[in-house]
């Protein structure tokens, strides 16, 4: 789950998702663990470096433990090397940050991707090289975890948001002219603003927040200038009469739920929302992609959780060889889907996982979704952009101009 200003929808959902793990999960695990460690495969050979450690570390959360259980117990009977799954709640990178240096910390920590630019400026992850099964991920799940040029994580779920629709009231993809129609939710956090979820109807201006160099990677120079006044003075009109800049995440549910709006910008988090309300496994509702406003591409962010390899890891080489090899399959990445209900970056346990509702709709309404930049660069664009939007849908001031001056003022923060 990844971390950002301004969007509290996610933390108030995130501590319900413990809770749809069954008190008989890890039985059921157990008892399938010789079927599924049969099935994987280690690429050692005799040739094949002595261990330099007789354990390795891995910081998890309480789903993911559970699904790498017999991955772990294979491991340890193929390399002798035991696999301990040492299970953090919340956010465990600032406990890595400190313990990780002390050689107290994980030899594999498991974590959102936009971290990976703060890992790699602190010297905490080491580069991981997926070979052939690079291309058994996502492609923009992998571009999520590159940073300048190199691969630091092998990612094992993708995150967006999509339109979820009343299917009674929208019965097939809409058109933004639809929306209007029919009435579209965004929660704006009763007046502080949420850029992450207007992402996607900013891109289809044409306006993105940074640009990206010749191999793709996002550079520290904003490009909110492309198509920003167009989408600004959108705001201040048409946005204006559609968007409610004191709505709220409780507000979003209420309209969906009782019919007021056929349709909500949200992401699979919203499952289970207003308590059990919204089932978007019921058949109520549908999930599809989010329209174009402004005429180009509605592109929103992706989010990634993935592997990271730890620089002090005790046998770097056999703590690769575990998540590639052992755990970079479809078998255990269907596994840990499973398990926790993400939807996989994985292609194939993709395809396995794909007559569940919510990971064929929110997969199927990202594919052309782009991580969320993880450069240091990004911790200072989210006040301003929030701000701005919300007092351009409250018109105080000319957009165009609002507009410029919050571009100035992300750049005079990046610049420090």
């Amino acid at each position: 789950m990844l971390a950002y200003p301004g969007n509290k929808q996610k933390n108030e959902i995130s501590q319900r998702k413990v809770k749809l793990v069954k008190k008989n999960m890890r039985g059921a695990f157990a008892a399938g663990a010789i079927a599924l460690t049969a099935m994987l495969t280690f690429s050692g050979c005799a040739s094949d470096p002595k261990p330099t450690t007789d354990v390795l570390d891995i910081w998890v959360d309480k789903l993911e433990a559970v699904a790498l259980e017999g991955s772990a117990a294979k491991f340890e009977e193929e390399t002798g090397i035991k696999i301990n799954l040492v299970i953090k709640e919340g956010d465990p990178i600032e406990d890595f940050k400190v313990a990780g240096p002390a050689g107290e910390g994980p030899d594999v920590i498991l974590g959102a991707h936009d971290k990976v630019g703060a890992l790699v400026a602190d010297g905490l992850v080491a580069p991981i090289d997926l070979g052939s099964k690079k291309g058994d991920f996502r492609e923009n799940a992998i571009s999520a975890f590159t940073y300048d040029s190199n691969l630091y994580g092998m990612p094992y779920t993708i995150e967006n948001i999509a339109l979820v629709c009343n299917t009674e009231k929208v019965p097939s993809q809409p058109t933004w002219e639809d929306l209007k129609g029919v009435g579209v939710a965004l929660s704006l956090n009763g007046g502080t603003g949420d850029p992450y979820h207007m992402y996607s109807i900013q891109t289809s201006f044409g306006s993105k927040v940074f640009k990206r160099d010749a191999d793709g990677n996002y550079t520290s120079e904003l490009d909110m200038a492309n198509g920003g006044a167009e989408f600004a003075n959108w705001l201040a009109t048409e946005g204006a009469e559609v968007l409610d800049p004191e709505s709220t995440w409780d507000s979003s549910v209420a309209a969906l739920a009782d019919g007021t709006k056929a349709c909500w910008i949200t992401g699979p988090w919203a499952q289970g929302a207003g308590d059990g309300a919204i089932d978007l496994k019921s058949g109520a509702y549908s999930i599809y992609s989010i329209p174009s406003v402004g005429g180009q591409d509605s592109v929103q962010f992706m989010g990634s959780r993935g592997f990271y390899i730890s620089s002090y890891a005790t046998d770097k080489l056999y703590a690769q060889k575990f998540v590639v090899d052992y755990v970079g399959t479809e078998e255990v990445q269907t596994a840990m889907f499973e398990a926790g209900g993400r939807i996989p970056a994985h292609k194939a346990a993709f395809e396995a996982a794909s007559e569940d509702p919510i990971v064929k709709g929110f997969g199927a309404a990202g594919v052309k979704a782009e991580p969320m930049p993880a450069i240091p660069a990004m911790a200072a664009v989210w006040s301003a952009w929030g701000a701005t939007e919300i007092a351009i849908l409250q018109k105080k001031g000319d957009p165009a101009e609002l507009w410029t001056k919050m571009i100035a003022d992300i750049e005079a923060a990046i610049a420090g």
